[in-house]
C-alpha cells in the first residue's frame, strides 16, 4: 500500500490550505498597529488581488468574503462605522475593482507583471476613496485643488493621505508576493507529490 506520505496533495486540499492562509491574513488585521508609520500597511487588497487571480469558483469570492467582510463585520463597530455607510460602498467598490485587476491578470504573469499589478492597485483604491472622500467631505473645497488635497494631503488635523498610499501600496506588494509565493509552493508540493506516487505505483 502506497505510504500517505506518497499520496498525491488533492487540488481541494490545497485550495482549502490557500483559503485558510487567506482568512488567517485578513483577521491579522486586529493586530494594533499604532504607530502611525504603519497606518494602513493592510493585506486587503492583496487578498482581492490575489483570489482574483489564482482561486478559481466558488473559492474566489469565498475567500475574501470570510477574510475580509467577515472581519469588517467585526471590525467596523470598533471604529464606529456602519459597512452600509456611504463611503464603506466605495471602499467595497474598490476591493470589487481590485479583484476584477486580478481575474484580468490571471495566474500565468510574471512576477514582475504581479509585482506592478499590486502597486496599481494600490493606486486605485487611493485614488476612488480619495476622491469619494473629496465629494462627500464638506473640508474639501470642489475644485481641482480640493482634488488635489484629497489625494496627497488630506484633510488638516489627520494623517496625511500621501502615508496612506505609501502603506497602501508597500502593504499590498508585500502579501501580494507572500500569497503568490505560498500557491506556487503549494502548487510545487503537489507535483512533486505526484511524481512521487507515480515513480511509487510504477
Amino acid at each position: 500500500m502506497m505510504s500517505v506520505i506518497n499520496q498525491p496533495t488533492k487540488p481541494m486540499t490545497s485550495a482549502l490550505l490557500m483559503v485558510g492562509l487567506i482568512a488567517l491574513i485578513g483577521f491579522s488585521r486586529y493586530i494594533p498597529l499604532d504607530h502611525p508609520a504603519l497606518f494602513n500597511f493592510s493585506p486587503t487588497l492583496a487578498i482581492f488581488l490575489f483570489c482574483g487571480a489564482y482561486l478559481r469558483g466558488m473559492w474566489a469570492w469565498i475567500a475574501p468574503a470570510c477574510a475580509i467582510f467577515l472581519s469588517d463585520l467585526m471590525l467596523n463597530p470598533s471604529y464606529g462605522l456602519n459597512i452600509l455607510e456611504p463611503f464603506m460602498l466605495a471602499t467595497l467598490g474598490s476591493y470589487l475593482a481590485v479583484w476584477m485587476i486580478g481575474k484580468k491578470l490571471g495566474k500565468k504573469r510574471s512576477g514582475y507583471c504581479w509585482t506592478f499589478s499590486a502597486i496599481g492597485s494600490g493606486l486605485l483604491f487611493h485614488i476612488i476613496t480619495c476622491s469619494f472622500a473629496w465629494i462627500m467631505n464638506p473640508a474639501y473645497n470642489k475644485t481641482l485643488i480640493g482634488l488635489i488635497q484629497a489625494l496627497t494631503i488630506g484633510e488638516p488635523g489627520f494623517a496625511p493621505a500621501y502615508l496612506f498610499l505609501r502603506n497602501s501600496i508597500l502593504g499590498t506588494v508585500f502579501f501580494a508576493l507572500c500569497l503568490r509565493w505560498a500557491h506556487l509552493w503549494l502548487h510545487n508540493l503537489s507535483n512533486k507529490d505526484k511524481l512521487v506516487s507515480s515513480v511509487s505505483q510504477a
